[in-house]
């Protein structure tokens, strides 16, 4: 009887645990991207990347939803860089920032950088008839021109961007005078 009862128990906490226990596929996963340049140093993209939850995010203009997923995208990752970038037109000095999104029942949606209590805001271009992604991602890719780049966040259908400058790699004139010779 007692052999029955610990069976039945262990059985019962058994069930229990694997009904609360999270499925690996649908967890946040750790990511991170760096681009490297050459004399001005590194930029990094570290984040969670979210599972999509189409029927919440589908109820994300209610005030109560908004409140809520712009809290948590409030700080989904981190944004370092050693060299200044624009972003959307905003310019972003070099430094290390929580890396968020913010939006409104509009869908204007824009990036937020925030750091020693200071918020750098850069509005995001939308489109939500993309090809849907099971998992929220970001990436940092070259575009045409030495200085150009597009930052991009995915989340389901939605693909939120903005074109990134790098000052540094700016097209500059070097000057056609050669430095003048050291005499003896």
């Amino acid at each position: 009887m007692k052999k029955r009862l610990f069976l039945s128990l262990a059985f019962v906490l058994a069930a229990s645990v694997s009904i609360f226990a999270h499925d690996p596929r649908t967890t946040a996963k750790d990511f991170s991207h760096t681009m490297s340049i050459e004399g001005a140093g590194k930029l990094s993209l570290s984040f969670k990347s979210l599972h999509f939850n189409e029927a919440s995010f589908n109820a994300r203009k209610t005030e109560r939803a908004l409140t809520a997923f712009n809290r948590l995208w409030k700080n989904i990752g981190k944004f370092d860089s050693d060299f200044d970038v624009v972003i959307g037109g905003v310019q972003v000095p070099k430094g290390s920032y929580n890396m968020g999104f913010n939006f409104d029942a509009n869908d204007n949606y824009k990036l937020v950088l925030s750091t020693g209590g200071k918020e750098i805001i850069a509005p995001l271009q939308v489109s939500m008839d993309g090809p849907a992604v099971n998992f929220l991602s970001f990436d940092l890719r070259p575009e045409n021109g030495a200085d150009g780049f597009t930052y991009e966040a995915r989340y389901g259908k939605l693909r939120a961007w903005a074109e990134v400058k790098v000052p540094y790699l700016a097209p500059h004139d070097h000057g056609t005078e050669k430095p003048a010779e050291k005499k003896p």
